[in-house]
C-alpha cells in the first residue's frame, strides 16, 4: 500500500459502530445494580474492547476485498478469495502516476513463489479510445536484488465488450503484468519498479504510432504467497518406447512446477521443437470430479538431457484438495504418447 494512503485504510465509520458504543454505554451506565464504582473501572476497557472489535472488522472488511475484474480473470469464488488473501497471496497497491493526461493506476497483485500477476487500470485522455492492440512502446521491470532482470508478459485486456473497462468508457481499459519467477528467488518484500514509455496505437499491420507522450514509473513493495505442496512421484513411465522417470509436481492455487527425467528422455527432446519453441509434453489436472485443469497462463520450460522442468502460472485458481492426478502427452510421439499419474 501507497505509505500516503493511510487516509484511506479504513471505511468511513458506519451508523452501526456509533449505535454499538451507544448500546454500551447505555448498558453499563445505567446498570440497575448501582455498582457504579466497580463499573468506572470496568468501563473504559469494555468501550475499547468494543470499538477495537469493530474497527479489526472494519479493516478485516477492507483487506478482504479483491477489485471485481481480479475475481472475474482468475474464476475465484468467496472461499478462494478468503483463503488466498489470508494466506498473502492478494494485496492492493492502489498507486497511480499521471502525465499528459494519461493514468496508469497498479490496482492489486495475487502471486506465490513462481509468480506475480499484477492488475492495472489505464485511463487515456478523452478522445482516444484504447482497444487490445494498444500497447506501450517500452515497458521494464526491475525488483529490488534481482541482478539478472525479471522475466514478465503482458498488455491490454483482450475483452471485446465492456467488460475490459472499469467503467466502460473507450478511454478506460485493463492492463495486466505476469512476473515469471521460474528460477524461484525471494521477491517478498522487496521493492518493484514498473516502468511504461509513450502510449501507441495501431494503424494496422502493426504499423505502431505514439498518441500519448510520457513515462510512467510505479513502486511499491511485493507480497505473495508461499503454499505449495509437492508430490513426490518417482514412478516410470513408457513413452513410444523411451523410459520417462516422472519425479514430483508442485501445486498451489496459482501455479505448478512438473519434474521429469528418465533414459528416455533426451530422445523425447530430440524429437520435438522444444529447442525452437519450448513445447515437449502438455498437461492436464484431473479433478476429483472427473472433470480436467487445463493449466493455461505464461510459464517456463527448461530441459537438457535427462531432465525437464515446467512451470505455469494459472490463469484460473485451483483447488489443490480437488486433484488427484493428471496427464502428460507428447505430442511429437505418433503412438503411445500418453501417461496417466495418480497423486500418492
Amino acid at each position: 500500500m501507497n505509505n500516503n494512503d493511510w487516509n484511506n485504510v479504513f471505511p468511513e465509520v458506519p451508523q452501526n459502530f456509533h449505535e454499538t458504543v451507544q448500546r454500551t454505554l447505555n448498558t453499563h451506565i445505567l446498570n440497575k445494580t448501582g455498582r457504579k464504582k466497580i463499573m468506572k473501572k470496568r468501563f473504559p476497557i469494555v468501550l475499547a474492547a468494543v470499538i477495537a472489535t469493530l474497527c479489526i472488522t472494519a479493516a478485516a472488511a477492507y483487506v478482504m476485498q479483491w477489485n471485481d475484474k481480479l475475481t472475474e480473470r482468475f474464476g475465484a469464488n468467496e472461499q478462494q478469495q478468503s483463503e488466498l488473501t489470508s494466506a498473502g497471496a492478494v494485496a492492493s497497491v492502489e498507486q497511480t502516476v499521471t502525465e499528459n493526461g494519461l493514468a496508469v493506476t497498479a490496482v492489486q497483485t495475487l502471486g506465490d513463489k513462481n509468480g506475480v500477476y499484477i492488475l492495472f487500470d489505464i485511463k487515456a485522455p478523452k478522445g482516444i479510445a484504447l482497444w487490445d492492440t494498444n500497447l506501450f512502446e517500452k515497458t521494464s521491470a526491475e525488483i529490488e536484488g534481482v541482478g539478472n532482470g525479471v522475466n514478465y508478459s503482458g498488455g491490454f485486456m483482450s475483452d471485446t465488450d465492456n467488460s475490459g473497462s472499469p467503467s466502460g468508457a473507450v478511454n478506460e481499459r485493463y492492463y495486466e503484468i505476469w512476473l515469471d519467477n521460474s528460477e524461484q528467488e525471494d521477491w517478498n518484500d522487496k521493492k518493484i519498479t514498473l516502468g511504461f514509455t509513450n502510449l501507441q496505437a495501431d494503424k494496422g499491420k502493426l504499423d505502431m504510432y505514439t498518441v500519448v507522450e510520457g513515462e510512467w514509473d510505479l513502486s511499491w513493495i511485493l507480497s505473495y504467497m508461499d503454499q505449495t505442496q509437492t508430490f513426490e512421484i518417482n514412478d516410470t513411465y513408457d513413452i513410444n518406447g523411451q523410459e520417462v522417470l516422472v519425479k514430483s509436481i508442485e501445486l498451489s492455487p496459482l501455479s505448478m512446477t512438473l519434474d521429469i527425467g528418465g533414459d528416455g528422455l533426451k530422445q523425447l527432446i530430440d524429437d520435438s521443437d522444444f529447442n525452437q519453441c519450448g513445447c515437449l509434453c502438455t498437461l492436464s489436472l484431473t479433478m476429483q470430479d472427473g472433470t480436467m485443469f487445463d493449466p493455461e497462463g505464461p510459464g517456463s520450460e527448461a530441459g537438457m538431457d535427462n531432465s525437464y522442468t515446467r512451470t505455469t502460472l494459472f490463469d484460473k485458481v485451483l483447488d489443490v484438495d480437488q486433484v488427484t492426478g493428471f496427464t502428460l502427452t507428447f505430442p511429437w510421439e505418433k503412438t503411445s504418447n500418453t501417461l496417466t499419474v495418480s497423486l500418492p
